[in-house]
Protein backbone atom coordinates (compact mmCIF):
# COMPACT_ATOMS: atom_id res chain seq x y z
CA UNK A 1 0.00 0.00 0.00
CA UNK A 2 1.22 3.41 -0.88
CA UNK A 3 1.34 5.66 1.98
CA UNK A 4 0.53 9.12 1.01
CA UNK A 5 1.02 10.93 4.36
CA UNK A 6 0.26 14.64 4.50
CA UNK A 7 2.71 17.28 4.89
CA UNK A 8 3.40 19.39 7.63
CA UNK A 9 2.32 22.79 7.75
CA UNK A 10 2.07 24.38 11.12
CA UNK A 11 -0.53 27.35 11.52
CA UNK A 12 0.53 30.16 14.01
CA UNK A 13 -0.51 28.23 17.31
CA UNK A 14 1.12 24.75 16.20
CA UNK A 15 4.21 26.88 15.54
CA UNK A 16 3.98 28.55 18.76
CA UNK A 17 3.25 24.64 20.17
CA UNK A 18 6.59 23.76 18.78
CA UNK A 19 8.64 26.72 19.97
CA UNK A 20 6.98 25.79 23.81
CA UNK A 21 8.52 22.05 22.78
CA UNK A 22 11.76 22.89 21.70
CA UNK A 23 12.24 26.02 24.90
CA UNK A 24 11.01 22.78 27.07
CA UNK A 25 14.20 20.85 25.44
CA UNK A 26 16.42 23.65 26.55
CA UNK A 27 15.29 23.97 29.74
CA UNK A 28 15.43 19.79 29.94
CA UNK A 29 19.19 20.39 28.29
CA UNK A 30 20.47 23.85 30.87
CA UNK A 31 19.26 21.50 34.19
CA UNK A 32 21.07 17.99 33.02
CA UNK A 33 24.19 20.09 32.08
CA UNK A 34 24.10 21.86 34.83
CA UNK A 35 24.55 18.93 37.25
CA UNK A 36 27.28 17.18 37.91
CA UNK A 37 27.23 13.38 38.52
CA UNK A 38 26.55 14.05 42.03
CA UNK A 39 23.33 16.06 41.55
CA UNK A 40 22.16 12.89 39.12
CA UNK A 41 20.13 11.35 41.98
CA UNK A 42 16.67 10.15 42.06
CA UNK A 43 15.30 13.07 42.80
CA UNK A 44 17.34 15.03 39.93
CA UNK A 45 16.15 12.32 37.56
CA UNK A 46 12.37 12.60 38.72
CA UNK A 47 12.62 16.62 38.86
CA UNK A 48 13.76 16.25 34.76
CA UNK A 49 10.72 13.77 34.23
CA UNK A 50 8.41 15.96 35.44
CA UNK A 51 9.41 18.73 33.50
CA UNK A 52 8.42 17.23 30.37
CA UNK A 53 4.81 17.15 31.51
CA UNK A 54 2.02 19.69 31.38
CA UNK A 55 -0.17 20.26 34.16
CA UNK A 56 -3.68 21.04 34.88
CA UNK A 57 -4.83 24.08 33.78
CA UNK A 58 -5.92 26.09 30.10
CA UNK A 59 -2.96 28.22 30.19
CA UNK A 60 1.51 28.03 30.18
CA UNK A 61 1.41 29.77 33.48
CA UNK A 62 -0.56 27.02 35.55
CA UNK A 63 2.54 24.65 33.84
CA UNK A 64 5.31 26.89 34.85
CA UNK A 65 4.40 27.76 38.51
CA UNK A 66 3.37 23.70 39.09
CA UNK A 67 7.17 22.65 37.67
CA UNK A 68 8.48 25.91 39.72
CA UNK A 69 7.00 24.59 42.91
CA UNK A 70 8.63 21.25 41.98
CA UNK A 71 12.25 22.50 41.39
CA UNK A 72 11.51 24.42 45.19
CA UNK A 73 10.66 21.11 46.36
CA UNK A 74 13.58 19.35 44.73
CA UNK A 75 16.17 22.05 46.30
CA UNK A 76 14.04 21.81 49.72
CA UNK A 77 12.94 25.35 49.62
CA UNK A 78 9.79 27.31 49.94
CA UNK A 79 8.79 28.76 46.33
CA UNK A 80 8.04 32.65 47.28
CA UNK A 81 9.32 34.40 44.31
CA UNK A 82 10.81 33.17 40.53
CA UNK A 83 13.64 36.11 41.74
CA UNK A 84 14.13 33.96 44.95
CA UNK A 85 14.33 30.13 43.31
CA UNK A 86 16.43 31.45 40.46
CA UNK A 87 19.08 32.40 43.38
CA UNK A 88 18.94 29.10 44.91
CA UNK A 89 19.22 27.13 41.62
CA UNK A 90 22.55 29.11 41.27
CA UNK A 91 23.53 27.92 44.95
CA UNK A 92 22.82 24.70 44.14
CA UNK A 93 24.17 24.33 40.64
CA UNK A 94 26.84 26.61 40.00
CA UNK A 95 27.15 25.91 36.60
CA UNK A 96 24.07 26.84 35.45
CA UNK A 97 23.81 29.98 33.22
CA UNK A 98 20.86 32.61 33.58
CA UNK A 99 18.68 30.78 36.14
CA UNK A 100 16.23 34.20 36.28
CA UNK A 101 15.24 33.40 32.52
CA UNK A 102 15.43 29.94 33.20
CA UNK A 103 12.50 29.44 35.87
CA UNK A 104 10.50 32.21 33.68
CA UNK A 105 10.10 29.97 30.87
CA UNK A 106 7.25 27.81 29.35
CA UNK A 107 7.80 24.26 29.37
CA UNK A 108 5.69 21.09 29.14
CA UNK A 109 5.33 18.60 26.34
CA UNK A 110 2.80 16.05 27.26
CA UNK A 111 -0.79 16.16 29.24
CA UNK A 112 0.15 13.55 31.64
CA UNK A 113 -2.67 12.88 33.95
CA UNK A 114 -2.69 13.76 37.20
CA UNK A 115 -3.27 9.94 38.77
CA UNK A 116 -0.21 8.88 36.96
CA UNK A 117 2.32 11.00 38.48
CA UNK A 118 2.82 9.65 41.70
CA UNK A 119 3.00 6.27 40.54
CA UNK A 120 5.56 7.20 37.52
CA UNK A 121 7.79 8.86 39.72
CA UNK A 122 7.78 5.88 42.21
CA UNK A 123 8.95 3.69 38.85
CA UNK A 124 11.31 5.96 38.45
CA UNK A 125 12.72 6.03 41.63
CA UNK A 126 12.77 2.23 41.73
CA UNK A 127 14.97 1.95 38.47
CA UNK A 128 16.40 5.27 38.77
CA UNK A 129 19.75 3.59 37.76
CA UNK A 130 18.22 2.05 34.23
CA UNK A 131 16.49 5.37 34.00
CA UNK A 132 20.02 7.30 34.34
CA UNK A 133 21.48 5.28 31.98
CA UNK A 134 18.95 5.93 29.23
CA UNK A 135 19.27 9.66 29.61
CA UNK A 136 22.73 9.79 29.18
CA UNK A 137 22.62 7.80 26.15
CA UNK A 138 19.80 10.50 25.23
CA UNK A 139 22.00 13.53 26.03
CA UNK A 140 24.64 11.91 24.04
CA UNK A 141 25.68 14.77 21.00
CA UNK A 142 26.41 12.31 18.25
CA UNK A 143 23.89 11.52 15.54
CA UNK A 144 21.67 8.94 16.59
CA UNK A 145 21.50 5.95 14.48
CA UNK A 146 18.41 3.21 14.64
CA UNK A 147 19.97 0.53 17.42
CA UNK A 148 21.00 4.15 19.33
CA UNK A 149 17.06 4.63 19.50
CA UNK A 150 16.00 1.38 19.94
CA UNK A 151 18.83 0.57 22.88
CA UNK A 152 17.01 3.70 24.77
CA UNK A 153 13.91 2.74 24.25
CA UNK A 154 14.43 -0.87 25.22
CA UNK A 155 16.18 -0.04 28.51
CA UNK A 156 12.85 1.77 29.53
CA UNK A 157 10.66 -0.70 27.96
CA UNK A 158 12.81 -3.72 29.53
CA UNK A 159 11.41 -2.48 32.95
CA UNK A 160 8.00 -3.77 32.38
CA UNK A 161 4.73 -1.08 32.80
CA UNK A 162 3.64 1.52 35.53
CA UNK A 163 1.09 -0.13 37.43
CA UNK A 164 -1.95 2.45 39.04
CA UNK A 165 -5.40 2.14 39.37
CA UNK A 166 -5.85 -1.31 37.96
CA UNK A 167 -3.86 -0.62 34.49
CA UNK A 168 -0.80 -1.08 33.17
CA UNK A 169 0.80 1.54 31.62
CA UNK A 170 3.81 2.36 29.34
CA UNK A 171 7.18 3.96 31.13
CA UNK A 172 7.23 6.00 27.28
CA UNK A 173 4.09 7.78 27.82
CA UNK A 174 6.09 9.89 30.79
CA UNK A 175 9.57 9.75 29.54
CA UNK A 176 10.14 9.92 26.30
CA UNK A 177 9.31 13.29 26.55
CA UNK A 178 12.31 14.27 28.70
CA UNK A 179 14.20 12.31 26.64
CA UNK A 180 13.48 13.50 23.58
CA UNK A 181 14.32 17.05 25.33
CA UNK A 182 17.60 15.47 26.16
CA UNK A 183 18.78 14.70 22.62
CA UNK A 184 21.19 17.65 21.44
CA UNK A 185 20.25 15.84 17.75
CA UNK A 186 16.53 16.43 18.53
CA UNK A 187 15.79 13.16 16.15
CA UNK A 188 14.38 10.81 19.51
CA UNK A 189 10.87 10.42 19.39
CA UNK A 190 8.26 10.99 21.96
CA UNK A 191 5.91 8.32 22.40
CA UNK A 192 2.39 9.01 23.61
CA UNK A 193 -0.80 8.50 22.71
CA UNK A 194 -0.48 11.29 20.23
CA UNK A 195 1.68 9.06 18.29
CA UNK A 196 -0.21 5.71 18.34
CA UNK A 197 -2.39 7.00 15.36
CA UNK A 198 0.95 7.94 13.43
CA UNK A 199 2.27 4.29 14.09
CA UNK A 200 -0.57 2.37 13.11
CA UNK A 201 -0.15 3.38 9.71
CA UNK A 202 2.60 1.57 9.10
CA UNK A 203 1.36 -1.09 11.73
CA UNK A 204 3.69 -0.26 14.63
CA UNK A 205 3.42 -0.55 18.23
CA UNK A 206 4.71 1.70 20.41
CA UNK A 207 7.67 0.00 21.08
CA UNK A 208 11.53 0.03 19.95
CA UNK A 209 10.59 -0.90 16.39
CA UNK A 210 7.68 1.57 16.73
CA UNK A 211 10.26 4.52 17.52
CA UNK A 212 12.61 3.58 14.86
CA UNK A 213 10.15 3.84 12.54
CA UNK A 214 9.03 7.69 13.98
CA UNK A 215 12.55 8.45 13.49
CA UNK A 216 12.67 7.97 10.13
CA UNK A 217 9.91 10.28 9.15
CA UNK A 218 12.33 13.41 10.46
CA UNK A 219 13.25 14.94 7.55
CA UNK A 220 10.79 14.24 5.48
CA UNK A 221 7.11 15.59 4.77
CA UNK A 222 8.52 18.99 6.45
CA UNK A 223 9.09 17.10 9.43
CA UNK A 224 12.48 18.92 10.90
CA UNK A 225 12.54 17.37 13.93
CA UNK A 226 10.80 15.14 17.13
CA UNK A 227 9.22 18.30 18.26
CA UNK A 228 7.41 18.75 14.60
CA UNK A 229 7.22 15.03 14.53
CA UNK A 230 5.06 15.41 18.10
CA UNK A 231 2.75 18.40 16.90
CA UNK A 232 1.99 16.51 13.24
CA UNK A 233 1.34 13.59 15.04
CA UNK A 234 -1.70 15.16 17.18
CA UNK A 235 -2.64 17.59 14.32
CA UNK A 236 -2.69 15.44 11.04
CA UNK A 237 -5.23 14.28 9.08
CA UNK A 238 -4.67 10.22 8.80
CA UNK A 239 -8.46 8.94 8.01
CA UNK A 240 -7.54 8.38 4.39
CA UNK A 241 -4.95 6.24 5.22
CA UNK A 242 -6.68 4.44 7.88
CA UNK A 243 -9.33 3.89 5.45
CA UNK A 244 -7.26 2.18 2.75
CA UNK A 245 -5.48 -0.23 5.54
CA UNK A 246 -8.88 -1.20 6.62
CA UNK A 247 -9.69 -1.74 3.00
CA UNK A 248 -6.98 -3.78 2.36
CA UNK A 249 -7.23 -5.71 5.67
CA UNK A 250 -10.75 -6.92 4.41
CA UNK A 251 -9.44 -7.93 1.13
CA UNK A 252 -6.67 -10.20 2.36
CA UNK A 253 -9.22 -11.76 4.78
CA UNK A 254 -11.73 -12.25 1.69
CA UNK A 255 -8.92 -13.91 0.26
CA UNK A 256 -7.94 -15.75 2.41
CA UNK A 257 -4.13 -15.06 1.78
CA UNK A 258 -2.52 -13.31 4.90
CA UNK A 259 0.49 -11.77 4.99
CA UNK A 260 2.59 -9.97 7.52
CA UNK A 261 4.08 -6.34 7.53
CA UNK A 262 8.35 -6.84 6.87
CA UNK A 263 9.61 -6.98 9.98
CA UNK A 264 13.21 -5.63 10.83
CA UNK A 265 15.93 -8.87 10.48
CA UNK A 266 18.90 -9.77 12.56
CA UNK A 267 22.00 -8.75 10.36
CA UNK A 268 23.45 -11.44 12.86
CA UNK A 269 21.76 -14.69 11.92
CA UNK A 270 24.18 -17.62 13.02
CA UNK A 271 23.05 -21.38 12.30
CA UNK A 272 25.54 -23.71 13.91
CA UNK A 273 24.42 -26.27 11.20
CA UNK A 274 25.38 -24.16 8.39
CA UNK A 275 28.48 -22.87 6.80
CA UNK A 276 30.18 -19.63 7.36
CA UNK A 277 29.20 -18.64 3.11
CA UNK A 278 25.54 -19.26 3.91
CA UNK A 279 25.50 -17.00 7.05
CA UNK A 280 27.56 -14.66 5.02
CA UNK A 281 24.63 -14.29 2.78
CA UNK A 282 21.81 -14.49 5.40
CA UNK A 283 23.44 -11.39 6.84
CA UNK A 284 24.20 -9.31 3.42
CA UNK A 285 20.40 -10.39 2.68
CA UNK A 286 19.17 -9.32 5.80
CA UNK A 287 21.37 -6.19 5.94
CA UNK A 288 20.10 -5.44 2.26
CA UNK A 289 15.94 -6.16 3.36
CA UNK A 290 16.12 -3.95 6.11
CA UNK A 291 17.93 -0.87 4.26
CA UNK A 292 15.27 -1.33 1.64
CA UNK A 293 12.31 -1.62 4.41
CA UNK A 294 13.82 2.12 6.17
CA UNK A 295 14.32 3.69 2.68
CA UNK A 296 10.17 2.92 1.70
CA UNK A 297 9.27 3.04 5.11
CA UNK A 298 6.78 6.23 5.05
CA UNK A 299 6.48 5.85 1.39
CA UNK A 300 4.64 2.56 1.21
CA UNK A 301 3.11 -0.64 3.25
CA UNK A 302 5.99 -3.55 2.83
CA UNK A 303 4.19 -7.53 3.48
CA UNK A 304 6.14 -10.65 3.58
CA UNK A 305 5.65 -13.94 3.73
CA UNK A 306 7.89 -16.64 1.81
CA UNK A 307 8.83 -14.13 -0.41
CA UNK A 308 10.79 -10.62 0.37
CA UNK A 309 8.34 -8.02 -0.19
CA UNK A 310 5.18 -7.49 -1.62
CA UNK A 311 4.08 -3.96 -1.96
CA UNK A 312 0.11 -3.44 -2.42
CA UNK A 313 -1.26 -0.56 -4.48
CA UNK A 314 2.17 0.18 -5.87
CA UNK A 315 0.51 1.47 -9.24
CA UNK A 316 -3.53 1.53 -9.27
CA UNK A 317 -4.47 -2.05 -8.74
CA UNK A 318 -1.16 -3.41 -9.14
CA UNK A 319 1.06 -5.29 -7.00
CA UNK A 320 4.96 -5.88 -6.98
CA UNK A 321 6.32 -8.76 -5.61
CA UNK A 322 10.60 -8.52 -4.74
CA UNK A 323 13.17 -10.80 -3.91
CA UNK A 324 16.00 -9.59 -2.47
CA UNK A 325 19.62 -11.44 -3.32
CA UNK A 326 23.12 -10.41 -2.69
CA UNK A 327 25.04 -10.51 -5.63
CA UNK A 328 24.28 -10.43 -9.35
CA UNK A 329 28.36 -11.03 -10.63
CA UNK A 330 30.41 -14.00 -10.61
CA UNK A 331 29.20 -17.58 -10.52
CA UNK A 332 28.07 -17.05 -7.53
CA UNK A 333 25.83 -13.58 -8.28
CA UNK A 334 24.68 -15.79 -11.49
CA UNK A 335 23.16 -19.01 -9.15
CA UNK A 336 21.66 -16.20 -6.87
CA UNK A 337 20.03 -14.66 -10.16
CA UNK A 338 18.57 -18.01 -11.16
CA UNK A 339 17.43 -18.73 -8.39
CA UNK A 340 15.36 -15.05 -7.85
CA UNK A 341 13.68 -15.85 -11.27
CA UNK A 342 12.13 -18.91 -10.21
CA UNK A 343 11.02 -17.90 -6.87
CA UNK A 344 9.50 -14.74 -8.48
CA UNK A 345 7.63 -16.69 -10.87
CA UNK A 346 6.50 -19.38 -8.18
CA UNK A 347 5.66 -17.28 -5.45
CA UNK A 348 3.09 -15.47 -7.95
CA UNK A 349 1.82 -18.47 -8.92
CA UNK A 350 1.42 -20.15 -5.33
CA UNK A 351 0.19 -16.51 -3.64
CA UNK A 352 -1.76 -15.00 -6.53
CA UNK A 353 -3.11 -17.92 -8.77
CA UNK A 354 -5.92 -15.49 -9.61
CA UNK A 355 -4.46 -12.06 -10.65
CA UNK A 356 -1.25 -13.83 -11.61
CA UNK A 357 -1.65 -10.48 -14.50
CA UNK A 358 -1.90 -7.76 -11.60
CA UNK A 359 1.26 -8.47 -10.12
CA UNK A 360 4.51 -7.09 -11.55
CA UNK A 361 8.05 -8.77 -10.99
CA UNK A 362 11.22 -7.38 -9.58
CA UNK A 363 14.62 -8.09 -8.51
CA UNK A 364 16.33 -5.99 -5.24
CA UNK A 365 20.17 -6.12 -5.31
CA UNK A 366 22.95 -4.34 -3.29
CA UNK A 367 24.46 -2.60 -6.36
CA UNK A 368 23.59 -1.96 -10.43
CA UNK A 369 23.75 -4.94 -12.07
CA UNK A 370 25.38 -5.89 -15.46
CA UNK A 371 23.63 -5.07 -18.42
CA UNK A 372 23.63 -8.57 -19.65
CA UNK A 373 21.72 -9.08 -16.22
CA UNK A 374 19.62 -6.27 -16.96
CA UNK A 375 19.24 -7.19 -20.60
CA UNK A 376 17.87 -10.99 -19.09
CA UNK A 377 15.34 -9.61 -16.42
CA UNK A 378 13.68 -7.37 -19.09
CA UNK A 379 13.53 -10.14 -21.51
CA UNK A 380 11.10 -12.15 -18.27
CA UNK A 381 9.32 -8.82 -17.63
CA UNK A 382 10.91 -8.56 -14.28
CA UNK A 383 11.74 -5.06 -13.21
CA UNK A 384 15.30 -4.67 -10.96
CA UNK A 385 16.25 -2.24 -8.71
CA UNK A 386 19.33 -1.59 -6.69
CA UNK A 387 20.94 1.05 -3.95
CA UNK A 388 23.53 3.86 -5.51
CA UNK A 389 24.84 5.11 -2.36
CA UNK A 390 21.82 6.69 -0.12
CA UNK A 391 19.10 6.52 -3.24
CA UNK A 392 17.56 4.01 -4.93
CA UNK A 393 17.56 3.23 -8.84
CA UNK A 394 16.17 1.22 -11.12
CA UNK A 395 14.35 -0.07 -13.93
CA UNK A 396 11.44 1.84 -11.56
CA UNK A 397 11.13 4.16 -9.57
CA UNK A 398 9.33 3.84 -6.45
Amino acid sequence: MRIELPQFAPNKKEREWVQTEKDTAQFIQTLWNAADEKHRNADFISLLVSCGWLNDGKDWESTRRWRNRNIADYLQVAYKSDEQLSQDLARTFPRLKQPARLVQTNTGITHYYRPLRPATLEFVASHFEQIAKAFRQASSTRNKTDDDIRRVVKIITDLGFIRTLGREVSPLNGLTPTLACLDPTQTFPIMNSKTDRLLSVIAKERDASGAVSLSHLIGRNGIKNSFDLDVYAATADFRSIETQRKRRSKQSHASGVMFRDVGLKSENDSFARISAARKRIRKLHNELTNRFRNYLMWRYTLQESEFDALIADWKPGRKLLIEAKTASDGLGGRVQIRQAIGQLFDYRHKFFPLEKELVDLALLLPAEPSSDICALMKSLDIEVIWFKGKKLQGTIKL
